[in-house]
């Protein structure tokens, strides 16, 4: 009995999430900006068959040209979307799981975080606020933006984590924390880049309350470290390796941060819609936080005011996640700029001041959580409960009316299958033309209506075999095509020209006849050529790791078998 009294508040929370995940259960799926979702985990699931652990490439997407997609853009979702495809599931099905997925979790999380400073009422208030923020379903329902989405899971863990490891420094929580800083990482890099002015302010605060100050430094550094090493293998290559891109270039043109500052009247009040974000007022999604979050926020403010004297450190939190909160705001807003200047090397790859919603209502789902702190500081009793238990209806049915509304697609597209996203000329064309910021620097380019750079290539021009004759004559018969190596036995007639159909990135390797050689990549597309004389031939091209990959896997690797060992010998002494 006594364990059910203690789910019951986390399966009432699970329960409130239906009406955000209710569209996932409709036939098909849905169009969002982000057409690439479904491919993006066809490509990582060729990845993960072909043994290509971790995924660098994407054999499809970059028009055929195995596009280092998996080497710059985090992935950790798909990785989650690839176990339930493993276990039989669609693609589509596989991600719309993922989504549901990702609700329940973000919903649990904040659960927990806010039922722990203030109680299990708080705590479903601010589990419902979570879910229903109007940016989690521009996140899914109008971007696709999948991986930002998957972000709000992870934001109450990490508070929830530090806090533990605040209560009382223990090594299985320093641990758990900073697997789920590497996760976050892993997820989206740039809202974990975004968030660590955050999640420091926060951790000043655990400093300042906390008994055991070293010790809990001490163990935040830890989880830092780990963090930090655990996501090693992809941080480190896609730091070091963007150089080799034309992502660069794309910052600069319709994707600078500049052209999309949030007017704070829209914040108030932003019409919901489908379309896109435009310089301007203009704006076809919507950028709310609404009315009923604002003017929580400034009740929280008030009532920390009466908290202060007597419960300074609720106070002081209340004060610092309402300050956060002011500061996600200001990051958003054109006064801000001089911020996003001076760190332009940094802050440029976050394109949209408007990203920094996820954090803003984050914190103040978190703050207005505590108007329904149990037992209340000032009149402890029930009928200030009764009350308490009456508004928090009230605002949750609320929520819930204006979440039914805007928490469903623009329409369904109840035909679709699999194919129509995964099939080779659906992602050799159509869904490469979505994103090629990772093609390799140099290559050809030509200006689009709109006035910004893309790849120069027709649709005949997309890769129809992993190998091409250029010059001479030569009959190619192809024996291997898997993301990471190709391999071809070629009868050469007259010597001549081999073209292998892969983007030049760093860590291609070709052989002919098991001997290494050099190749050329000085043509239009940046694809691998090597010369070929007559004779029976066999050529491979293979993929492999540089040394800044190969230090990444190593860092990641060997911290995560050392805390297998650790949790293996922790767990045998427990026994």
């Amino acid at each position: 009995m006594k364990t059910l009294n203690r789910l019951l508040p986390t399966l009432v929370v699970i329960a409130f999430c239906y009406w955000s995940i209710a569209p996932l259960f409709h036939p098909g799926f849905f169009p969002i900006h982000d057409g690439e979702q479904v491919g993006r985990l066809h490509e990582l699931h060729l990845d993960v068959v072909s043994g290509q652990l971790p995924p660098r490439l994407s054999q499809n997407l970059g028009y055929g040209y195995d596009y280092p997609l998996f080497n710059f853009y985090p992935s950790f979702v798909y990785y989650i979307a690839e176990v339930y495809h493993l276990l039989g599931f669609s693609y589509i099905s596989s991600i719309k799981i993922m989504i549901a997925t990702g609700f329940l979790l973000a919903a649990i999380g904040m659960y927990w975080l806010s039922r722990y400073y203030f109680g299990r009422l708080a705590g479903v208030i601010s589990a419902v606020l979570y879910t229903y923020a109007s940016y989690h379903s521009v996140d899914v329902y109008v971007r696709g933006a999948l991986p930002e989405f998957w972000s709000f899971v992870f934001f109450p863990f990490i508070f929830l984590g530090f806090t533990k490891i605040a209560e009382k420094p223990r090594t299985l929580w320093t641990i758990v924390t900073g697997v789920l800083l590497a996760c976050f990482v892993l997820t989206h890099n740039l809202i974990a880049m975004m968030s660590s002015p955050f999640i420091l302010g926060f951790l000043i605060y655990l400093v300042m309350i906390t008994k055991e100050k070293k010790q809990f430094i001490h163990s935040v550094l830890i989880s830092g470290t780990l963090g930090v090493l655990l996501s090693a293998y992809f941080w480190l290559p896609s730091l070091a390796e963007k150089h080799n891109t034309m992502v660069n270039l794309l910052t600069k043109e319709l994707a600078d941060y500049s052209l999309y500052f949030v007017y704070p009247i829209q914040f108030w009040h932003s019409p919901w819609g489908y379309g896109g974000s435009v310089p301007g007022m203009g704006d076809g999604i919507s950028f709310q936080i609404g009315k009923v979050y604002f003017l929580s926020i400034i009740a929280v403010f008030v009532y920390a005011l009466f908290l202060f004297k007597k419960y300074r450190k609720t106070a002081v939190l209340l004060f610092l996640l309402i300050f956060l909160f002011v500061f996600s705001l200001f990051m958003q807003i054109s006064a801000s700029k001089f911020i996003w200047d001076t760190l332009r090397s940094v802050m440029a790859y976050i394109q949209f001041p408007w990203r920094f919603l996820e954090i803003s209502f984050f914190l103040s789902s978190f703050a207005i959580g505590a108007l329904f702190i149990t037992p209340f500081p000032f009149l402890n009793k029930k009928w200030v409960l009764y009350l308490q238990y009456i508004l928090g209806i009230v605002m949750i049915a609320f929520v819930l009316y204006k979440g039914v509304t805007i928490f469903n697609p623009s329409k369904y597209l109840t035909n679709v299958t699999d194919q129509d996203y995964v099939s080779e000329s659906v992602m050799r064309w159509d869904t490469s033309n979505l994103s090629f910021e990772y093609v390799p620097n140099g290559i050809s380019t030509r200006k689009s209506p709109h006035g910004n750079t893309i790849v120069n290539i027709t649709k005949d021009q997309i890769a129809k075999s992993p190998f091409s004759s250029i010059t001479g004559n030569m009959n190619i018969q192809v024996k291997k095509d898997i993301p990471q190596q190709k391999t071809a036995f070629v009868s050469v007639k007259s010597n001549g020209i081999l073209q292998i159909n892969v983007y030049d990135f760093p860590g291609w390797h070709v052989s002919i006849d098991s001997k290494e050689v050099s190749y050329s990549s000085k043509n239009a597309l940046k694809l691998l050529r090597v010369p070929i004389g007559r004779g029976m031939h066999t050529v491979t091209a293979v993929f492999k790791d540089t040394t800044v990959r190969s230090i990444g896997n190593a860092l990641s690797g060997i911290t995560m078998f050392c805390i297998v060992i650790f949790l293996i010998v922790r767990l045998r002494k427990v026994k």
